[in-house]
């Protein structure tokens, strides 16, 4: 990557918030450029300026932190790691399906945050010690979809329509009728009711 990456914060705790930005400040290599602390306001932020690594805690006040996720990842295949105060391995699990890089623990050293962020950012997974003895070994998905892919899975899970699909990742209806037929496609899923029916045979969601 040319130049600084470009940070995006958002957690809804203000000495998480503070803590960040300070162990961020020296690195020439890093620049926060924003912090949020409701996730309802992440997708429009990173449409509208360069931000090339969101640190995303999963538990916000406003929207859920797997549904920030889709959002970013489905529209705009985010760079994003997870930062958490609590191991909730079901929604570490759903985040690391969703397209997350990098997941580490409020109480992880810095230089593992950072770590994460340089592994995260060279297109490497990576888990702090405290999260790779929490979850055991990852397993990658047996079927390999796209992160716009695996977005639209996880709202179809929620019920959501084509039209409401679009609207959330901020691309064309067409579009997410192409990307359903390519899950169907790769799924081998004979109609639309069964793709999720598959997905969670295969332990994508």
């Amino acid at each position: 990557m040319s130049g600084k990456c470009k940070i995006l914060i958002v957690d809804d705790h203000r000495i998480t918030q503070t803590g960040l930005c300070l162990l961020f400040a020296p690195l020439e290599r890093y620049e926060v450029v924003g912090t949020l602390d409701r996730g309802a306001t992440v997708n429009a932020f990173v449409q509208s300026q360069p931000v090339d690594l969101v640190i995303l805690d999963l538990n916000l006040p406003d929207v859920h932190g797997v549904n920030v996720l889709a959002e970013i990842v489905g529209s705009r295949d985010m760079t994003v790691i997870i930062v958490t105060g609590e191991t909730h391995l079901n929604e570490i699990h759903s985040a690391l399906k969703l397209g997350a890089r990098a997941v580490v623990s409020k109480g992880d050293p810095p230089e593992q945050i950072i770590a994460a962020c340089d592994a995260a950012i060279s297109g490497e997974l990576y888990f702090s010690t405290a999260i790779s003895e929490a979850l055991g070994k990852y397993q990658q998905p047996p079927v390999a979809l796209s992160s716009r892919q695996m977005a639209i899975l996880h709202y179809l899970a929620q019920g959501e329509s084509n039209k409401e699909i679009a609207y959330r990742l901020a691309i064309a209806p067409p579009t997410v009728s192409f990307h359903i037929a390519e899950l169907r496609r790769k799924l081998d899923a004979p109609h639309n009711r069964k793709i999720v029916e598959r997905a969670v045979e295969l332990n994508l969601l």
